[in-house]
């Protein structure tokens, strides 16, 4: 254990509470040693990072908790909303390109459903840094309880 010490709220603590050790694997970031077929993290990134974009707006988010319930006509998702249907439909076209709504059409109609699997895999990939964090808060505690007394 390292013992040089570091200032954390006027408390010292080793350094291996505070140092991040070498990075984890991360799904969607991290190229596999046998990933020989392409860019991968390049793939998998841009998918992520249409996910968290599509999720980072409230009226998106409405939409897809509206979606959680069952299939609905564009007109039916704009009907709570105080805006525009060409804004509605911005919103939609953004969820389309994350994956996250089907639109179908139905003659003059346009029926929307929810494609959760690119959350599932946005979930996954924050799951990892919770267990990372978990760990480190872990070995906080642990080293607080052990100098308790002192």
């Amino acid at each position: 254990m390292d013992v040089s010490p570091s200032h954390f709220g006027g408390v010292r603590l080793p350094l291996t509470i505070l140092t991040l050790p070498t990075a984890p694997t991360i799904p969607g970031l991290t190229k596999r040693e046998d990933d020989v077929t392409g860019n991968h993290m390049v793939t998998d990134s841009s998918q992520l990072d249409a996910t968290f974009q599509a999720l980072s707006d409230p009226t998106r988010r409405a939409i897809l908790a509206r979606l959680s319930g069952g299939e609905a006509t564009v007109g039916e998702l704009a009907a709570p909303f105080h805006i525009s249907r060409p804004a509605i439909s911005k919103h939609l076209r953004v969820l389309e390109r994350a994956g996250l709504v089907d639109r179908t059409r139905e003659g003059r109609t346009s029926r929307c459903a929810l494609d959760a699997r690119p959350m599932r895999e946005a979930a996954d990939w924050v799951a990892t840094y919770r267990e990372f964090w978990e760990a480190q808060l872990a070995a906080l505690a642990c080293y607080f309880e052990s100098n308790k007394s002192t």
